[in-house]
Order: C-alpha cells, then sequence, then structure tokens
C-alpha cells in the first residue's frame, strides 16, 4: 500500500482535475422517491485510469497540505454533475460531504462555497452539508461558518452519529436539519433490541428539533424494515444501489424502493395483528386470574401467583399492590427466565416495595382506566424485554389490589 500511494501523485492529480464524482441515492420508502444524492469523489491515475478511492486521495492530501484545494475540487466536480440532475429535477437535494478541517486554514468568510453554488446554478436549499465537527479545532470559526450558510439557505446533515467517538452533544451544537444514522448503528438492528432503542431515541429526538433521520449503510431486507419501523426518514445503503458515476437511476432502484414500501405495509399489518392477539391474550389470562383472586384474602394470594407463573412460560414475573402502590404481595418470577446480572438493582422487588411513581401504578390509579399496558422495557427483574400490563381487581374481603403481570413483550 505504502509503495502504491507514493507512486500517486497527487499534485497531478488536482492540477488536471482527475477525479470523478459518484452518486449513491438516498430514498423515501413512505414517499416511493429518491430523495437525494450523496457525491462520492473517486480519484483515477492517468493514464491507466486505475481507481483510487476518497480515503486514500485525502490523506495524502493532507501530507501535501493540499486538503483545502482538494476538497474544493471535489465539490466543484459533484456541482458540475448534480447540475445535470437538478435541471430535470429542482427538488433533489445534494449531499455534499465538507471536511470541516480546512475550517482551520481560516477559511471562514471567503464565500468560496457560495460562489461555487452559484455558479453551478443550484439553489443553496438543495445543497445538504455532511459534516463532522469533531474534525475542526476552531469551533467559534465553525460555528459562524454553519450560521452563515443556514442563513444563505444550506441544511446541515451530521454525519456518523452512532459510530466511534460521536456524543450527542454535537447534536446541540450543530443543530442540524438531517442526521445520519452510521452502519456501525444499522448493521443488523433487526437482531439487536439495543440498537433499536438507540435509533428510536435518535428519531424521537429529531422529531423533537424538527430534523430528519438517514439510516446509512442498509444492506439487507430486515435492517431496511426495521429502520423504517423505528421512524426514519431516509434509507442509503447497497441495499438500494451501490455509487455509480452515472446521474441517472436504475429502473431496478425505483422497484426496490416499491418494494420496500410494499414489504413495508404488510410487515406493519402482521405486527398489528400479531399484537393484538398477544394482548388479547394476556387480557384472558388476565381475567382469568383476577376471577380467582376475587375469591381470596390477601394472605391467600402468594401461594396462587406461584402456580400461575410456573403454569405459564410466557410470564415473567407477577405481583400484587394495595390501592397506594405499594407491593402487597411477593414477586414470583419465572426461574428460567431470571437474569444473570448481578447487584443490588437486578432482583424481583420484594413485598413493601414503592410503586406508586412507576406508569403501570400511577396512570392507572389517577386516570380511571381499567387497565393498563407499558411500552417494552428490559426488565431488572429478569433481564429480558418484556411489557408490565396492570389492572384493578377486589378480593374476597372487598379490598381494592392491582395485579402487575410482567410478560413477553409483543416486539
Amino acid at each position: 500500500m505504502q509503495n502504491y500511494s507514493q507512486a500517486i501523485n497527487i499534485h497531478q492529480i488536482i492540477e488536471e482535475e482527475s477525479i470523478d464524482t459518484y452518486f449513491q441515492p438516498l430514498v423515501s420508502a413512505k414517499m416511493r422517491s429518491i430523495v437525494g444524492l450523496e457525491a462520492l469523489t473517486r480519484g483515477f491515475c492517468q493514464p491507466s485510469g486505475e481507481i483510487i478511492m476518497p480515503n486514500l486521495l485525502f490523506k495524502l492530501a493532507e501530507e501535501n497540505n493540499l486538503t483545502l484545494e482538494l476538497d474544493r475540487l471535489c465539490r466543484k466536480k459533484a456541482l458540475e454533475k448534480f447540475r445535470q440532475v437538478f435541471s430535470q429535477n429542482n427538488e433533489m437535494l445534494l449531499f455534499l460531504n465538507f471536511d470541516t478541517s480546512i475550517i482551520d486554514l481560516g477559511v471562514v468568510g471567503s464565500g468560496y462555497l457560495q460562489r461555487q453554488v452559484k455558479h453551478a446554478g443550484i439553489n443553496p436549499c438543495n445543497i445538504v452539508l455532511e459534516i463532522i465537527e469533531s474534525k475542526v479545532n476552531d469551533i467559534g470559526a465553525l460555528q459562524n461558518f454553519i450560521n452563515a450558510h443556514k442563513e444563505l439557505g444550506f441544511l446541515f446533515a451530521l454525519d456518523d452519529i452512532g459510530c466511534g467517538y460521536s456524543n450527542l452533544d454535537r447534536i446541540a451544537f450543530v443543530k442540524p436539519d438531517l442526521i445520519k444514522a452510521d452502519r456501525a448503528l444499522v448493521d443488523n438492528i433487526n437482531q439487536d433490541y439495543y440498537k433499536q432503542e438507540v435509533l428510536k431515541s435518535l428519531v424521537n429526538l429529531s422529531q423533537k428539533i424538527g430534523a430528519l433521520v438517514v439510516a446509512e449503510g442498509v444492506e439487507k431486507k430486515e435492517e431496511t424494515i426495521m429502520a423504517l419501523e423505528l421512524g426514519v426518514d431516509m434509507l442509503q445503503g447497497f441495499y438500494f444501489a451501490k455509487p455509480t458515476s452515472k446521474t441517472t437511476c436504475s429502473a431496478e432502484l425505483y422497484t426496490r424502493i416499491a418494494e420496500v414500501s410494499s414489504n413495508f405495509k404488510n410487515h406493519m399489518i402482521e405486527q398489528m395483528h400479531a399484537k393484538r392477539q398477544l394482548h388479547r391474550n394476556y387480557d384472558l389470562l388476565i381475567k382469568k386470574f383476577c376471577d380467582k383472586l376475587s375469591e381470596l384474602t390477601i394472605d391467600e394470594f402468594d401461594s396462587l401467583l406461584q402456580r400461575v407463573v410456573n403454569s405459564q412460560s410466557n410470564l415473567e414475573c407477577i405481583y400484587i399492590l394495595d390501592e397506594a402502590g405499594i407491593q402487597a404481595s411477593d414477586t414470583f418470577c419465572n426461574q428460567d427466565n431470571l437474569t444473570r446480572r448481578q447487584g443490588p438493582f437486578f432482583k424481583p422487588a420484594p413485598k413493601g416495595t414503592d410503586h406508586s411513581l412507576k406508569e403501570y401504578y400511577y396512570l392507572l390509579a389517577h386516570t380511571g382506566l381499567s387497565k393498563y399496558t407499558t411500552e417494552p422495557y428490559i426488565s431488572l427483574a429478569s433481564g429480558n424485554l418484556c411489557i408490565t400490563k396492570s389492572t384493578f381487581f377486589q378480593s374476597y374481603d372487598c379490598k381494592n389490589y392491582i395485579l402487575c403481570i410482567d410478560g413477553n413483550s409483543p416486539v
């Protein structure tokens, strides 16, 4: 690799503009459309035409103090090529990678980017500048750059969220229009509950601040479906298309978008049916238990709860609260489902525990509801993904209690 890089003349590449722009589409399955194109640079050696990948190009440029020149050349080539697309569709977005390290070279205020875009005849509102703010040392200059270009109409995307040392404080600093969730977060997300919750939280945050979320690097059908289920707005990755030097999108891409849209719709319908059936089964089970509990007094609850949890493999834990939210029974768990995590927090709650600040108590006790179901969460008692269902019942001696059941989550 070292010999190969030494054979590349980065000065010549920049002087002769020996680079090409490849485009990779960003799609909206919900809108069944291509929303934008990300510009990706490829260099090529003369006269062989051998492709040089961008990481090597920018490494060589940095070593030769030519980062600014290469960055500007990449933008120039991307804008020239995108102009062909923009002339046919003035709603298409161009995603431009902006090397924020050049901010430290004192370029803020030069107006160079603005002039490039104007010369290409493209509306700044169609340009999304992808940045990684951690590459710049002069944070104040970067802030000025962002604010000035937002006023001109440029959009900003925060790149590589969920990768390496990316922190959420970057979002507060940049105030992005789009957030790009990195491939590291999307990879096999359909099989990883923790990744799902991280992306879901990112989507919820983005909705609060008026930003859109792009899932980068989707390569599998299952990843696209899960990302859409979690609420992402756009998808990008090899599952749809690899970067290409062409400015037109293939018929296969539009077919794939339609397939994903249809698959997602069918998936959500199946999910709704499955959840409805699971909740129906739980409700029937709870009614059966409450009927039996209504024939007992508090002293007799524990023996029934023990029998119930042992007979139902889909139950994690079962326990009873009094009207004040204080646990009136022990917590009975399916021993096969208990976690191996150690520590004072990771264990079933004992009799006498105060649950009055838990949503399955206060949203039931103070809203007039007859039953309540939580969102899925990781149980501290079992370490598994579960939901809690709570409902009122009256004991044989006419005292009011709340039955709580932690069961397998429907997601």
